[in-house]
């Protein structure tokens, strides 16, 4: 049904076909079956033409989902017996893996659609430029130009790469070649240049460009619409060149948007700019200006991935009070960094009001803290945390339990020792460390059956101590 429908001009009503064979079988057999189904085909000729037509659905359809692994698997089985693809599908599957960064791939993939004669179109140029840009290498894409390939996304690539360098003669030079050959420059390509020269405090380039953009239509003279500019180039992730308008638009004490507010804290905390961000932060906390907390998860994301210091403790302590909630994992990467540099207390502090606020910690850093409270005598607080993780049928270390079965057993609450000890059993973290203090925590006891009882059992799983320790256990049986 599939290879009839697209055999006959059906590409789109064959999608879903598609997309139902993709998620059910392997590329292997969807392979096979194709190849069979156009095989019933009297002539030879037709029918690799129809296979090649529905396997490059198949490799398109992989693609825009985003697996370009079973594309390539695909490619690579088909190759062999009918020879190539479309241009189309073979820049498709070019493209998805130069979004996953697969580099390496992307080139022998390039050789191999070379080598078999398959056409380089203005695409594939354009494909090649973004992987050479990933690889730093400017002078190759200069060369594409060079070799006559003028298209204006690769002058585009080029341009923001020297922009970003701070090789902003280079990009200016380019820029006017690009007006040259009647490619005008468009506004993303302007917010490369502007932003490379916020970046490097280059005021010549900044006036220069706000001037190209004014003589464009870009923007206005006088400068109006701030809220409008200054968003737009921080979706494009062209932080320095809002931040330079955002900056002054407030020291004309115009009034901006609140959403712009958000967009510029994001936008400076997605580049990782943490002493702009804290900066921005801190004015709009001033200003009290009411910024939607959507704005603030990368912010507060951000800050955890820093070094603990006082500062970032009290930020960090008062936004989440406050309700704002970093992911479990940053976090928890931050309060293991304050434990590794022994900050026990403000890692406490914080940990508390991640528990107020319902956010679990993961299970490293929550090991750290329980042994931490386990030497300190804070036991509620060690069984507290591991409760909170059991709810979720999450466990810590077998080390970090055995700290808390001694901690518990050092204070005589046997019941709760025992409770944690069939935890541990249940999720198969049971060692001959963990029977040996719970048979000594019996003995203290004289709940001498159990102690028995346990030491069978260890026997039994093949958890018998050394020598020297399982004689020392033996002698309390006496």
């Amino acid at each position: 049904m599939t290879h009839l429908l697209i055999c006959n001009g059906f590409v789109t009503p064959s999608k879903p076909i598609l997309d139902s064979l993709i998620k059910t079988y392997p590329p292997g057999q969807i392979v096979e079956n194709v190849i069979k189904s156009c095989q019933k085909d009297v002539k030879a000729d037709f029918c690799m033409l129809e296979c090649l037509r529905v396997f490059d659905c198949v490799i398109r359809l992989y693609c825009e989902k985003g697996l370009c692994f079973e594309a390539l698997h695909v490619f690579n089985l088909v190759r062999y017996e009918y020879g190539m693809f479309s241009v189309g599908s073979c820049n498709k599957l070019l493209n998805s893996l130069q979004e996953k960064d697969e580099v390496k791939l992307c080139l022998c993939f390039l050789g191999v659609r070379m080598r078999h004669g398959v056409e380089i179109d203005r695409f594939t140029w354009r494909v090649i430029a973004r992987i050479l840009r990933k690889q730093g290498k400017v002078d190759a894409m200069i060369r594409i130009i060079d070799m006559g390939v003028y298209d204006s996304v690769i002058y585009n690539l080029a341009i923001e790469y020297f922009s970003k360098m701070g090789m902003l003669k280079d990009a200016l030079r380019l820029f006017d070649e690009m007006s040259g050959r009647n490619f005008d420059p468009g506004f993303s390509t302007c917010a490369s240049v502007l932003n490379g020269a916020c970046r490097y405090k280059n005021d010549e380039v900044i006036e220069f460009v706000m001037e190209s953009m004014v003589e464009k239509g870009y923007i206005s003279r006088p400068l109006t619409q701030y809220d409008l500019l200054i968003k737009k180039l921080c979706d494009m992730g062209k932080s320095y060149a809002a931040d330079m308008l955002f900056r002054k638009a407030c020291d004309l004490k115009g009034s901006l948007e609140h959403e712009t507010y958000g967009c510029m804290l994001r936008a400076l905390s997605v580049e990782a700019r943490v002493k702009d961000a804290i900066e921005t932060y801190h004015f709009i906390e001033h200003k009290r200006v009411q910024v939607n907390p959507i704005f603030y998860s990368e912010f507060i994301n951000i800050l955890c991935n820093e070094d603990p210091s006082e500062e970032l403790d009290t930020l960090l302590k008062d936004m989440t009070s406050r309700g704002y909630k970093p992911s479990p994992l940053a976090l928890s990467k931050y309060i293991t960094s304050q434990c590794k540099k022994r900050r026990w207390k403000e890692a406490e502090e914080l940990a508390d009001l991640a528990l107020q606020q319902s956010i679990l910690l993961d299970a490293s850093c929550c090991g750290f803290l329980v042994k931490h409270y386990c030497k300190r005598a804070k036991i509620d607080a060690a069984i507290n945390m591991h409760d909170q993780m059991e709810k979720k049928e999450l466990t810590l270390d077998s080390t970090s339990y055995n700290a808390l079965l001694s901690g518990l057993l050092e204070g005589s609450r046997v019941k709760e020792a025992e409770r944690i000890f069939d935890y541990m059993r249940i999720k198969h973290l049971l060692s001959s460390e963990s029977f040996v203090i719970m048979i000594n925590g019996f003995f203290g006891v004289n709940e001498l059956k159990k102690a028995m009882k346990l030491h069978d059992a260890m026997l039994k799983m093949g958890l018998k101590p050394s020598a020297k320790i399982y004689k020392q256990l033996i002698c309390k049986f006496r």
